[in-house]
């Protein structure tokens, strides 16, 4: 068996094992770190098995320079999604782990029946965490986010049956060599930005992060948005570059009102974890603000803030999380004054902060430097417009932590205990990403960059 099926299906073997032995949460997170141990030794390129001959479909997986980003952040951030859960319940590791493997092979598959299957897939996992394990409004919030999710997958559907019956393959690596029809182009980029999302395709977004448990957010924010991103990249830049190129005034507007709409109503939030919410739907437009400038400086950065914004949002998440077991509410009304009482939180908190507005030495500074840059060769006022949100997230995330840490105290009540060793050592490889990305981006820059599918600009 090769290490790119084991990496593959490891993660399957964990769930099927897990709904059969009771794991607890140290089994369950040693194993979650199988698949990232397995990456660090190494896989090959490319798995291929025939399928279903009859139409050429092809269990086809391959690893490339952009997949393996994406499969270090899925590897990264599942084991943090793990140590997040606050009460241990049989179901949710299988959950977790399935859904591990699923993404594995969406960010591997070469064929496009794979593509769509992996793609349909990790719904169901997130679906049922959101719906058992969220808030007291996790019912709607799973069936809006279900249904927005289902409206996607449909037309994503119905764009690979396009392809197949105008094209007779569903093998990407032939289909590049081809040019579709722009209607098909449409319909994938549309189901892409559904599930980013894409402004104004965001609807299901608010509800779901909120409501979702710490694990659930962590998943939604750091690595399913991500499946959009790699789908725009993937099929986009690798399948559709003409269109994307055409298109792209289109999109980036698009984009830049969404980085603004979700900064500005990150703002005016009371709830620290909707603010986090906007917060992360505003990066993700300013992601794709990167890739639909089509300057291949700006994809790259894209994709490498597409890594940072996994690394950051899972931290933030992580310790609106711990916040959160102390105040009993995720209102910033809950409690002021914490600085005092939960000094180490609060310096925790306020890191992760200064890596989410992008400071310079931290992780989202080099990404985004690289976007505005690529954005400043199309445009330099549309450059200046666009950093201007840099600003906005500094003022709502700090207004977040003068409301709650920094302002005149509240009385003292037992739950107001700092952190303890287990959540700062939990903490400490995030800081470390962080910090390493900052300072020493050039690896992750270096694996990204030879990607052949970039703009040549």
């Amino acid at each position: 068996m090769t290490m790119l099926l084991c990496l593959f299906l490891f993660p399957l073997v964990f769930a099927a094992l897990s709904t059969v032995v009771r794991f607890n949460k140290v089994v369950a997170f040693i194993f979650s770190l199988i698949p990232l141990a397995i990456l660090l030794i190494g896989v090959e390129s490319d798995v291929f098995y025939p399928w279903f001959k009859p139409l050429s479909i092809n269990f086809h997986l391959h690893v490339d320079a952009i997949s393996k980003v994406f499969l270090y952040l899925t590897a990264l951030v599942i084991p943090f999604s793990i140590l997040a859960v606050k009460r241990e319940s049989r179901l949710f590791y299988p959950l977790v782990f399935a859904l591990q493997g699923l993404l594995i092979g969406f960010f591997t598959a070469r064929d496009l029946v794979l593509f769509t299957l992996f793609w349909e897939a990790i719904i169901l996992p997130l679906f049922f965490i959101i719906n058992i394990w969220g808030g007291e409004g996790r019912k709607s919030a799973a069936m809006k986010f279900l249904l927005y999710m289902i409206a996607g997958s449909a037309l994503l559907v119905a764009a690979v049956l396009s392809v197949y019956l105008t094209k007779g393959t569903f093998d990407m690596d032939q289909l590049i060599q081809t040019v579709p029809a722009p209607w098909v182009a449409f319909i994938f980029f549309l189901a892409f930005a559904v599930k980013t999302p894409l402004f104004p395709f965001h609807a299901w977004l608010p509800d779901a992060y909120y409501e979702a448990s710490t694990a659930g957010s962590i998943l939604l924010a750091a690595i399913l948005s991500k499946a959009g991103i790699y789908g725009f990249i993937r099929v986009g830049l690798e399948l559709f570059p003409t269109y994307l190129a055409a298109w792209g005034p289109i999109l980036l507007t698009l984009a830049i009102i969404g980085v603004f709409w979700g900064a500005l109503v990150a703002w005016r939030q009371g709830d620290y974890k909707r603010l986090i919410a906007y917060s992360s739907f505003s990066h993700i437009n300013f992601i794709l603000a990167g890739l639909f400038v089509f300057y291949r400086t700006a994809e790259v950065g894209s994709v490498l803030q597409a890594f940072n914004h996994g690394i950051t949002i899972t931290a933030l998440f992580l310790v609106a999380g711990w916040l959160e077991r102390r105040l009993g509410s995720t209102s910033m009304a809950a409690g002021s004054g914490m600085a005092k009482y939960l000094p180490n939180l609060c310096w925790l908190t306020l890191f992760f902060v200064l890596s989410s507005i992008a400071l310079p030495g931290m992780n989202n500074f080099i990404g985004e430097l690289l976007i505005l840059f690529g954005v400043f060769n199309l445009n330099k006022w549309l450059a200046a417009f666009l950093g201007l949100t840099v600003i906005l997230s500094v003022v709502y995330m700090l207004r977040w932590m003068q409301r709650v840490y920094f302002e005149p105290a509240t009385p003292f009540r037992p739950s107001y205990l700092d952190l303890n060793r287990k959540e700062l050592l939990i903490a400490l490889p995030l800081i470390a990403l962080i910090l390493w990305v900052g300072f020493y981006p050039s690896p992750l820059l270096q694996q990204i960059e030879p990607y052949g599918y970039f703009s040549q600009r």
